[in-house]
């Protein structure tokens, strides 16, 4: 069986430009802040974002700067103790927290490879690309896990 053929096509995704207080208004209902596909306007993924990411936004350095000095221990800063101002919501954007290195699978490959390659990445989601790179899908775990479990007969 296929991506293609379980993936679910309902996904939101966002643009570069967004600024955080539309991200964070988008997602003000869900009980987990899912994993954001960042699309260009030719609907190509360019990035996602993470809830890491908005974790991130409120750091006064950038965690991910510090991984390049050798030997400096990455000391996390109290997210309740932070002086933010209510501006960042506005001047900051997606662009800004997004990452550019990430996982996807193609719509193509087999329900099996995309579970190793979850594994792997110690992922549970993927966004869903074609061959041409544009978002189309996105496919969970749980999704794969649902297949497996009707196969051995569990839920019909």
């Amino acid at each position: 069986m296929r991506v293609k053929e379980i993936m679910s096509k309902e996904v939101i995704s966002v643009k570069r430009s967004m600024k955080l207080k539309e991200l964070l208004r988008i997602f003000r209902n869900f009980h987990i802040f899912p994993l954001v596909p960042v699309v260009e306007e030719n609907g190509r993924l360019a990035g996602i974002v993470s809830f890491r990411n908005l974790i991130d936004a409120l750091q006064s350095y950038h965690p991910n700067m510090l991984k390049l000095v050798p030997f400096l221990d990455e000391e996390e800063q109290n997210i309740f103790k932070i002086d933010v101002s209510e501006d960042i919501g506005d001047l900051v954007v997606v662009e800004d927290i997004m990452e550019y290195e990430y996982m996807s699978v193609l719509d193509d490959s087999s329900l099996e490879e995309a579970y190793n390659q979850m594994k792997l990445c110690l992922k549970e989601e993927f966004p869903v690309v074609d061959k041409s790179g544009r978002l189309i899908g996105r496919i969970g775990i749980f999704d794969i896990l649902q297949v497996v479990f009707r196969q051995k007969g569990i839920i019909k």
